[in-house]
């Protein structure tokens, strides 16, 4: 399905120069459109590729008068993501 653009999204450069590489690069197969087609549209493909993942933190089966308590964690420091990362 389509993605919708509102009323002024066709003015922006980014939409115009996507709309442009796809008409002429993939299906009109203009070369210099072709390049500028694969720079435009890979980014959303390859975070729709490799995007996040599932991570399994634990299992464990839950009996009957137990409680189950989820919670989320917040979002990360800078600091803290390069700790992280180092400890890596």
């Amino acid at each position: 399905m389509a993605r919708r653009v509102g009323l002024f999204g066709f003015m922006k450069p980014s939409v115009y120069i996507r709309q442009q590489a796809l008409t002429k690069g993939v299906l009109g197969g203009s070369k210099s459109f072709m390049v500028i087609a694969v720079f435009a549209y890979a980014p959303r493909l390859l975070r729709r590729l490799f995007g996040r993942q599932e991570i399994l933190v634990a299992r464990e089966p839950i009996k009957s008068g137990q409680i189950l308590r989820i919670e989320a964690l917040g979002g990360l420091s800078k600091a803290e993501r390069k700790a992280i990362r180092k400890a890596k």
